[in-house]
């Protein structure tokens, strides 16, 4: 069933949408007009963000909610109050980190904790979000996953079961919330330059070095329009650049090819 919630959004709230991804949707979703609700935890950083959305688009309303997503009741208080402001038409879940290492060089507490943030916050952020939606009957869900969520890539064991996790989720909510005329979407996009990006590469082991610079990172303002013009077609899955289309689109003709490739790449990383 197609998606009945208007375009653009009326309003849309935002997880991790201070910087990076989520704040490149939020300058683009104020662009056309859409009212804003924007998370994160770090107040001043958020406030600062939504000064930059406002000066960008004067007379569109954003508001901010500092929250931490991995905290449950502080998160549905936070979409409660955006609700309260104005119905949801766009529930936009990107906020995450990322641990780059080997399995055996990564603590067992790096695997908790992104899967506190980049799994249970997204079910955090979706559960207050979706029971308005489907009441009315039409709302959109963008999932901002990753293309580690399509392969398994060397260094990633702590952050990819994570984003495969998401998947998962997405396929079963669009299930579920189609009858309702709510889609839900989850995107898969590459290295973005973000802030987080910037720090995540001083700590990737020299595998996951050689294996990123197969793919140059891409700019967070062509990453996010990609993944708006996805959920505004209501689009199950939005792939962000060749790699992750072919690894969605072909799989599983061309995984092993990519594994091998890959293989090789971190193989002559690791000798280096």
């Amino acid at each position: 069933m197609p998606p009945r919630a208007p375009w653009p959004p009326r309003h849309a709230v935002i997880s991790g949408g201070s910087s990076g991804i989520g704040l490149a949707m939020a300058q683009a979703l104020a662009a056309q007009g859409t009212g804003l609700t924007l998370l994160a935890r770090d107040p001043a950083r958020l406030e600062a963000a939504a000064g930059a959305v406002r000066a960008a688009a004067p007379g569109v309303e954003v508001a901010t909610q500092p929250c931490d997503i991995r905290d449950a009741e502080a998160t549905a208080r936070a979409v409660a109050a955006a609700e309260a402001r104005a119905p949801l038409d766009l529930a936009v879940a990107c906020a995450g980190v990322v641990r780059a290492g080997g399995f055996a060089d990564l603590p067992a507490q790096a695997h908790r904790e992104l899967m506190e943030t980049n799994y249970f916050g997204v079910l955090n952020l979706l559960r207050p979000a979706l029971g308005p939606m489907r009441a009315r009957g039409a709302g959109r869900v963008l999932i901002v996953g990753s293309a580690a969520g399509l392969a398994g890539f060397w260094g990633y064991s702590a952050y990819a079961p994570t984003k495969f996790a998401l998947r998962g989720l997405a396929e079963a909510l669009r299930a579920e919330c189609a009858p309702d005329g709510v889609s839900v979407s989850i995107g898969h996009p590459p290295d973005t330059e973000t802030p987080q990006l910037a720090a995540e590469r001083a700590e990737r082991p020299p595998q996951l070095v050689a294996i990123a610079a197969t793919a140059p990172p891409r700019e967070a303002r062509a990453v996010a329009a990609a993944l708006l013009a996805g959920a505004r077609r209501g689009r199950a899955d939005v792939p962000v650049g060749a790699l992750a289309w072919a690894l969605l689109r072909l799989a599983p003709a061309v995984r092993p090819a990519v594994d091998a490739w890959f293989d090789r790449v971190a193989a002559r990383a690791g000798r280096g």
